[in-house]
């Protein structure tokens, strides 16, 4: 998650570094009274992208698509400054679009040696947990009749 949302902040300030650049020049493609408010609708894309916060951001840019939308319409925008802004608008939507990553799968639990399955595979053979009773058997160690 943090990945997505640092490269949702990073394609707002890519836009609005790149509005602001095709804004501040003479012969600019794009009119002064339509630039203003997409600038401000970019900062709040960065703004609240930063903040983590992205339904905020998506609605910010929203807010961004109507507004080009609008400047398009009333020819406010030449049509390749308008490509251009679109397609860091449809950037920025992918990386606030991108779900959260899933936490982390936990290692899976071994079973095995549980007791409550079937255990009609098993041959027998082992241990049968009798063990030694300590009657009339005294084992290995001493009184075994070796050397003691």
């Amino acid at each position: 998650m943090m990945f997505t949302r640092v490269a949702a902040y990073a394609g707002a300030v890519a836009l609005a570094a790149g509005m602001l650049a095709g804004c501040s020049s003479p012969s600019s493609e794009i009119a002064a009274g339509a630039a203003a408010p997409m600038q401000e609708s970019v900062v709040a894309v960065a703004d609240h992208a930063a903040a983590g916060d992205d339904a905020a951001a998506l609605k910010a840019l929203d807010d961004l698509q109507r507004q080009l939308d609008e400047a398009i319409a009333a020819g406010e925008v030449s049509a390749q400054r308008a490509m251009e802004i679109q397609a860091s608008i449809d950037l920025v939507r992918a990386d606030l679009n991108v779900p959260a990553e899933a936490p982390a799968p936990t290692a899976p639990v071994d079973d095995s040696d549980d007791d409550s399955g079937d255990d009609s595979g098993d041959s027998g053979s082992g241990n049968s947990g009798n063990g030694n009773s300590g009657k009339d058997n005294p084992g290995k160690g001493k009184g075994k009749g070796g050397d003691d």
